[in-house]
């Protein structure tokens, strides 16, 4: 579980992006497809795409989604998408505050009175929007050092794990990107409305929009639902099948399985004002700077922008998680493009993400 995009790659498209997209769709979807290929070409087993424009909906793919069967990826292949769980979140957060039910603006101590505590951290000067953000200050339950846990795992449970470390900095100060933060959102969607988190979010967002191969797994559940990618990453030199995975462990904030078919949909309803009310889409895309991915890069309320060279502005989430590295983009009128390489792209020149290239592909040719 990382912070998502790849915006160092984004940005340096600069390099070779042309003022503005001029390049009929016909020939985009064509890049797109170049990119694919030469991304397996370049050792990934596979990669996978969806661009959906209005009732449009185009298909790519190259490689495997199972290098042992040698079976290519069916439509509606389920994928683990990551951290693109945070803007399914955030709109649930952003509708229980259209309904009076939660205050973006109050403390969190509200709403989890004496359940966050540790060393620098004061619950009475974060509020929910800091969470939302990324700027809370609290530190990052998982990083390089933590054990995966083996067992199911609660939102409290993982709660702990980040309260058993410093705050990072002082609430509101500064932005910087970390699961605990929709870890806490996810356990006050269940201190306002009394109901689990996936649930509710299942119940308030998925359900609504029809997205049919969206879910959030049981506890216990770590396989995927039929037809599936396989992930894979790279240990001691060896590809490695790593797409048996606790879920749990990634808690809302990144355990969300759905298809680049339904993340592309609800990323479309979402700036079409189909999931929250106008005015808490404005929120939600009222963006701050996120200095450790420059100025091109901005992050709302589970929501990001990125302004490409070519003059381009889109907004959506990346999700990072082992064996999957999605991406899901859409400009405000635009086609949107959902993207998933089955491994990670291990590339000396960020200009090799194959994440990076397909978004030039798209909106910068």
């Amino acid at each position: 579980m990382r912070a998502p995009f790849f915006v160092a790659a984004l940005l340096a498209l600069g390099l070779t992006a042309t003022p503005t997209a001029n390049a009929e769709p016909e020939a985009r979807l064509a890049a797109l497809d170049e990119v694919l290929t030469q991304a397996v070409t370049e050792d990934l087993p596979g990669a996978v795409a969806v661009v959906r424009d209005g009732d449009t909906l185009t298909r790519h793919s190259a490689g495997v989604s199972d290098v042992t069967t040698g079976a290519g990826f069916a439509p509606n292949t389920y994928v683990r998408v990551g951290s693109i769980s945070k803007p399914f979140v955030a709109a649930t957060i952003l509708q229980l505050a259209a309904e009076g039910m939660v205050d973006l603006d109050a403390r969190i101590e509200t709403y989890l009175p004496g359940r966050i505590r540790g060393a620098g951290i004061d619950p009475t000067r974060i509020t929910v929007r800091h969470l939302l953000r990324h700027q809370s200050g609290l530190p990052e339950y998982f990083d390089a050092t933590t054990d995966v846990p083996t067992e199911p795992a609660t939102g409290d449970q993982l709660l702990e794990m980040a309260l058993a470390r410093p705050a990072q900095f002082a609430p509101g100060t500064a932005m910087v990107y970390t699961n605990t933060n929709y870890v806490i959102a996810g356990l006050i969607i269940e201190a306002a409305t009394g109901t689990p988190a996936t649930a509710e979010v299942t119940r308030r967002v998925i359900a609504p929009l029809g997205l049919r191969d969206t879910y959030f797994p049981a506890p216990e559940d770590t396989g995927l639902r039929s037809p599936f990618a396989h992930g894979y990453e790279l240990e001691d030199g060896v590809r490695t099948d790593v797409t048996d995975f606790n879920a749990s462990a990634a808690g809302v904030a990144g355990s969300l399985v759905s298809t680049n078919e339904d993340i592309s949909a609800f990323l479309t309803a979402l700036l079409a004002g189909r999931v929250v009310p106008p005015a808490q889409l404005r929120q939600m895309m009222a963006t701050v700077e996120d200095p450790a991915n420059g100025p091109g890069f901005r992050y709302g309320l589970g929501l990001a922008s990125i302004d490409l060279p070519c003059g381009v502005r889109v907004w959506g989430h990346g999700g990072d998680i082992d064996g999957f590295h999605s991406l899901v983009l859409k400009p405000i009128d635009g086609a949107a493009l959902a993207m998933t390489v089955t491994q990670s792209p291990e590339a000396d020149d960020v200009l090799d993400d194959p994440r990076a290239a397909a978004t030039e592909a798209l909106y910068c040719r």
